[in-house]
């Protein structure tokens, strides 16, 4: 709503290559009276153009925030555009036209339903559920109201509304087993967050560009605490929902089409990809292979590419994983992927994970200092034949324990094959570190580690996190009082 006015905003959008859906200055019909003033108005919208127009990173134009402005105004903003515009789109509503839907939903779906797409092959505005870290969560309620559902979870967005909070709980317990406490819920939750947020992007992916072009969530964080519509909390720390869209939004990317179980790779590049190999490796939920397929790729510039379907063996368990590598023709990694899978008779039971067994990870950290800022790298190791699932790293400071926020992860929420070791880094400001140094905890589905140290830099279990430390809650709704 014309609100973005600052040149570091832009400047950084063209560094880290963001674009920009910038719209002028109306909003939503419902939210105010349309402007009087026209020249004024225009006078408004000519100088920010001149102003900003030279960033690369602005898409479009809109002159509405969900609605059409009045025909005087589209009137004279097309003869502006034509005027200092002439080579970028202006779209008169943020809701609708040429493809543009906006409209949600903004309620956890399964991963299946992201890839419906109908008449909104540029999806403005959708989003889910996004619980944030267990931390974060504490830090937003008193601890009387942890374990039970209540009107202040309500007040952090849990309720009735476009967001069906009300529904979640069931949702996420049909879907991962009985809740017994906070921790557990969370742990459950991350699962939920990364499947709707990475397969709110890989279902565009999947029709990319023919005829999906783009998809924008609401949000990337909301205005107070909160449970949903985020990729990254209030107090700046990212829960899975983050990590999810990162992986999906990859500039060479393979991913598992979850409406129809083919291989797709997602090529963002303008350069053709060949000689390539993907890899899909079924595990069963005790972490044996159960089955392996390699197939050639060659993939156009700026398309997805379908490789065929990953055949799931008979033999497979009930509740399996799929790991998707796609490797260049030097045998160098381009992309990773991994799925988390029920049978097609009953896709949304995946209440066997509380089955696997619990893996304990080798670690190697260590800690490195840059300019106003130093860098935690934490190398995990699965010495197990079992499966490490979602593994949440954390980074504190050594003597408070407090969270060092904002922090900088390459990645987070992985999973680790048996025999697999992955290497991390979290960078963080220098002036955020106590004197004391800091210290990696580590949490996950099934997932604990080994305590390690490096200089100025230690990794232990992050206790508070694992379910089995806590009393049994069942974290049920508050049914008296509740306003």
């Amino acid at each position: 709503m014309g609100q973005s006015t600052g040149e570091d905003f832009y400047e950084l959008c063209d560094k880290y290559g963001i674009l920009i859906w910038d719209e002028f200055f109306q909003p939503n019909p419902s939210d105010g009276p349309n402007p009087t003033d026209l020249d004024t108005y225009v006078a408004n919208v000519r100088d920010k153009i001149l102003r900003f127009r030279n960033h690369p990173a602005i898409m479009l134009w809109c002159a509405r925030n969900e609605g059409f402005p009045p025909p005087e105004i589209d009137a004279a903003l097309r003869t502006l555009m034509a005027e200092l515009e002439p080579t970028r789109r202006y779209q008169p509503s943020s809701t609708d036209g040429a493809g543009v839907r906006s409209g949600g939903p903004y309620f956890w779906r399964t991963p299946r339903e992201y890839y419906k797409v109908r008449d909104d092959y540029f999806k403005t505005e959708t989003g889910s559920m996004s619980v944030p870290t267990l931390e974060s969560i504490h830090g937003m309620m008193p601890k009387k109201d942890w374990e039970t559902m209540n009107d202040d979870w309500a007040e952090h967005d849990f309720a009735k509304g476009a967001q069906h909070g009300d529904k979640y709980p069931l949702e996420l317990a049909a879907r991962y087993g009985a809740v017994t406490n906070l921790a557990d819920f969370v742990r459950k939750a991350q699962l939920m967050n990364y499947e709707a947020y990475r397969s709110m992007y890989e279902g565009r992916n999947a029709q990319m560009f023919h005829p999906t072009t783009a998809v924008i969530t609401w949000m990337s964080a909301p205005a107070q605490p909160s449970f949903v519509w985020q990729l990254y909390h209030y107090d700046l720390e990212a829960n899975s929902s983050l990590f999810a869209v990162k992986k999906a939004g990859e500039m060479v990317h393979i991913q598992l089409n979850e409406a129809t179980g083919e291989l797709q790779v997602i090529n963002n590049t303008a350069e053709a990809l060949n000689g390539a190999v993907a890899n899909a490796t079924i595990y069963n939920l005790d972490g044996s292979v159960a089955g392996r397929h390699e197939t050639p790729v060659n993939a156009a510039a700026s398309l997805a590419t379908t490789l065929g379907p990953v055949e799931i063996p008979a033999s497979a368990s009930a509740v399996h994983f799929i790991k998707l590598e796609l490797r260049d023709g030097a045998g160098g990694l381009v992309s990773s992927n991994f799925y988390w899978k029920g049978t097609e008779e009953k896709p949304d039971d995946l209440a066997e994970l509380n089955k696997m067994e619990k893996v304990t990870l080798e670690a190697k950290v260590n800690r490195s200092f840059g300019e106003g800022q130093q860098v935690v790298t934490v190398t995990l190791h699965n010495p197990t034949k079992n499966i490490a699932l979602m593994t949440h790293l954390q980074l504190r400071d050594a003597k408070t324990g407090e969270r060092i926020l904002p922090a900088y992860a390459s990645d987070n929420y992985i999973t680790l094959t048996p025999d697999e070791t992955r290497t991390i880094t979290i960078t963080a400001a220098a002036k955020d570190f106590g004197d004391d140094g800091a210290q990696v905890v580590v949490d996950g589905w099934n997932v604990t580690v080994a305590t390690a140290s490096g200089k100025g830099v230690s990794i232990a279990p992050n206790a508070d996190a694992d379910p089995e430390h806590s009393p049994a809650t069942g974290l049920p709704f508050q049914t008296v009082g509740l306003r």
